[in-house]
């Protein structure tokens, strides 16, 4: 074991206290870790901040690494991520809803280094990654966790109409060969070195995404879908506050200045050339 109190550099912090409470930087603390995981966690944040747009982070906050129990973080061979801080950008794992690309951009590269990711769609992980190294890298068709990621970044990276479910079936296992085709990318994904390949590329394309989709369209879709997230009794007046702000006159020529900039074929053409 090891006491660390940053990753690569990037302080490490611990926000699931009153005074530091979830969401927020929190407070700088030691950790301790298994010595031969940290090597593949270092590597693995490595490469998700060399090829995020936005660089290196000032901080990232984790609800824990070595935890008193059974599991891999009882024997600190496992890291839950909650929150990166930049300078002028957050990402909160919670946030999925109107974070997609940036989410599934730094998902996809992590889980070329852990064979376990459990995300948001999973069951309790909501409010973080767990990440660890228990199984191989690799695509089986029966895990849950690994399923939910595939058709997340097919419905919201590849923009495919796909159920998400977590489950392998005909539907999405159909979509899975348009898809590798149009990359470039052999099948079938349950060959480890194609589903590297996807998961480099994804990663690539979802940053890419993020860079080219802040716009006021954009934002404001985000905005819709997590008011269509909010709990019944709150949705609907939010909504309407929402419905009469977009169909104010003015407000709906100023939107219709505005295009959404990306273009999906180019993007994967000058990822994938």
């Amino acid at each position: 074991m090891k006491t660390i109190n940053n990753i690569n550099g990037i302080p490490l912090h611990y926000a699931r206290l009153t005074n530091h409470p979830y969401g927020t930087r929190g407070e700088q603390r030691n950790f301790s870790i298994d010595e031969s995981f940290l090597s593949i966690l270092e590597n693995a944040l490595q490469e998700v901040f060399e090829h995020c747009p936005l660089g290196i982070p000032e901080v990232i906050t984790t609800a824990g690494i070595f935890v008193d129990k059974p599991g891999q973080h009882g024997h600190g061979k496992a890291f839950d991520l909650d929150a990166v801080f930049w300078s002028d950008e957050t990402l909160v794992t919670t946030n999925f809803i109107h974070q997609k690309e940036l989410y599934l951009g730094i998902e996809s590269f992590l889980r070329k280094y852990f064979g376990i990711v459990l995300n948001y769609y999973y069951p309790n992980h909501k409010d973080h990654w767990h990440v660890d190294t228990s199984v191989p890298v690799d695509y089986n068709e029966t895990s849950k966790s690994e399923t939910l990621y595939l058709q997340l970044v097919l419905k919201h990276i590849y923009k495919e109409e796909i159920l998400v479910d977590g489950i392998w079936g005909r539907q999405t296992s159909g979509v899975v060969k348009e898809v590798f085709e149009r990359l470039g990318i052999n099948t079938p994904i349950t060959t480890k070195a194609n589903y590297i390949k996807f998961l480099d590329i994804t990663g690539k394309i979802a940053f890419k995404l993020y860079e080219e989709n802040i716009s006021p369209k954009h934002l404001l879709s985000n905005l819709t879908e997590v008011i269509e997230n909010l709990p019944q009794q709150n949705k609907i007046a939010v909504r309407e506050a929402l419905n009469s702000f977009i169909n104010h006159e003015e407000t709906a020529t100023w939107l219709g200045d505005f295009e959404e900039n990306h273009n999906l074929d180019a993007i994967v053409e000058e990822i994938t050339a």
